[in-house]
């Protein structure tokens, strides 16, 4: 879920009446438990969301490798193939293992809040949850998490000069075989990673926290 639409649904449930809004406009507003339900179902929607779309988007790099593996049994198309390969399970390692820290709301996103004298104090920036690596330690897994973008936008460089230097035509390049075709999709990756940043809903319980006057 993107800020701005998780925003646009808290300027409905956190609106402060101005003293224009009549009694009924104040009843229609919504109550603490109707605030912390809407609040549960946003968090809800977007871990769902999120974890659907990252499942979905695995296949693009994973797909291509077993189009790969009958590259490796020819001397001409085992370079490429055996670099393509772990370039491409390094942008699927990237995806599924190491998601962006979350996306703050901020209250200036949220037209209508008044700020108030005894606000509950900002939280801490929110922090990315790796989510566990199996059969490798966790002190190894944070080397990985360092190093493996970096050493992944070398490789992919390596594979498109390759392609270049061999003259062939951009479609050959860009196909199963081809050096450019895992620099696509790491940057495909990488892109949808940072659509894929969940919503960080302690800044949304901390407006909560401020519409009920504390």
């Amino acid at each position: 879920m993107s800020a701005q639409a998780a925003a646009t649904r808290l300027r409905r449930t956190f609106h402060y009446p101005s003293e224009s809004d009549d009694e009924d406009a104040v009843e229609a507003g919504m109550d603490e438990q109707d605030q912390a339900h809407l609040l549960t179902t946003l968090s809800t929607h977007d871990t769902h969301t999120t974890s659907t779309y990252t499942h979905l988007l695995l296949l693009l790099p994973l797909l291509p490798i077993l189009l790969y593996i009958p590259h490796l049994i020819r001397a001409s198309t085992l370079p490429v193939a055996g670099l393509a390969i772990p370039s491409l399970l390094a942008s699927a390692y990237t995806l599924y293992f190491l998601p962006l820290p979350p996306v703050r709301i901020s209250v200036s996103h949220v037209a209508g809040l008044q700020p108030l004298a005894r606000a509950k104090p900002q939280p801490s920036a929110p922090k990315a949850e790796r989510r566990p690596v199996p059969y490798i330690s966790d002190a190894t897994a944070e080397v990985v998490a360092r190093y493996i973008v970096a050493a992944n936008g070398v490789l992919c460089g390596v594979l498109a000069v390759a392609e270049m230097l061999q003259g062939r035509s951009w479609g050959a390049g860009m196909s199963v075989g081809g050096g450019y075709l895992p620099g696509l999709v790491f940057t495909v990756v990488l892109f949808a990673r940072r659509e894929l940043r969940a919503v960080d809903m302690s800044e949304l319980e901390r407006l909560r926290y401020q519409s009920k006057g504390m």
